[in-house]
C-alpha cells in the first residue's frame, strides 16, 4: 500500500471522519436531477465516491450507479450506508485510471471533489478521455474540484494539504481548456463547497457533454 492510500485509509478510519464527508446531497447535483438535465433511469459512474452519500442518492432517484474510490474502508461504509438506506450500488474499491477496464458506456460520469487529487498533467488529460470513451452520446460529465482561482492552501497548482497530500489547482479557466479538448462545455463557474468543521472553499464547477 502505497503512502497516499494510507494516509486516505487513515482519514477513513471511522465514518464521518473525512473533512469532505457530508450525508446532505449538494444542491448543485439535485438541482441536476430534479431538473431532468441528467435524466432518471440511466447507467452513472461515480469516481471518487467516499462514503457513497451522492451515489446512494442517485441510486433513489432511479439511477443504475457504480461508485468507485481508491479505500477500502471509504467503500465499507459506502456498503453500509446502502444497506441501511436499502438500495443497490455498485460499490468498488478502485482507482481511478482502471476505469480504463470498463466495456461498458455510461449516460452520466461524475467526480465531486476529486479530480484535485491526480496532480500530473499527462494523468489528467489521459483521465479525461477516458471520461469521453466510456460517456454514451450525449451522455454528461460534472466535475467539481478546488480552484486555483482561490489562495486556500496557498498559491500554485500544486499545493500540500494538511494531511500531507498534494492536491492540484486548476484555474477555471485552465479546466475548461483540459475539459474542452474533448467534451463541450454547457456550464463552468466558481462555486462554494464546504468542509469541516466551517471552511468555505472556491470550487470549479464543470458540466460537459460528450457529442457523438
Amino acid at each position: 500500500m502505497n503512502k497516499k492510500i494510507e494516509k486516505f485509509e487513515d482519514i477513513y478510519s471511522k465514518p464521518n471522519n473525512a473533512p469532505w464527508t457530508y450525508s446532505q446531497i449538494p444542491k448543485e447535483l439535485s438541482e441536476l436531477i430534479k431538473n431532468e438535465i441528467i435524466s432518471p433511469l440511466g447507467k452513472v459512474l461515480e469516481i471518487g465516491c467516499g462514503e457513497g452519500h451522492q451515489a446512494i442518492f442517485l441510486a433513489k432517484s432511479g439511477f443504475d450507479v457504480t461508485a468507485i474510490d481508491k479505500s477500502k474502508n471509504a467503500i465499507k461504509f459506502a456498503k453500509q450506508n446502502a444497506n441501511e438506506k436499502k438500495v443497490s450500488v455498485n460499490f468498488r474499491v478502485q482507482e481511478y485510471h482502471q476505469i480504463g477496464i470498463y466495456q461498458e458506456k455510461f449516460d452520466f460520469i461524475f467526480d465531486w471533489r476529486f479530480l484535485h487529487e491526480i496532480t500530473d498533467e499527462t494523468e489528467r488529460d489521459e483521465y479525461v478521455h477516458s471520461i469521453k470513451r466510456l460517456l454514451k452520446p450525449k451522455g454528461r460529465y460534472l466535475s467539481i474540484s478546488f480552484s486555483g482561482d482561490s489562495d486556500f492552501m496557498g498559491a500554485g497548482k500544486i499545493r500540500k494539504s494538511p494531511a500531507g497530500i498534494e492536491i492540484y489547482f486548476s484555474t477555471l479557466v485552465g479546466l475548461r481548456d483540459l475539459i474542452g479538448k474533448y467534451l463541450q462545455i454547457l456550464d463552468s463557474k466558481i462555486i462554494t463547497v464546504s468542509q469541516k468543521p466551517n471552511l468555505n472553499i472556491k470550487a470549479n464547477y464543470i458540466l460537459a457533454q460528450n457529442n457523438p
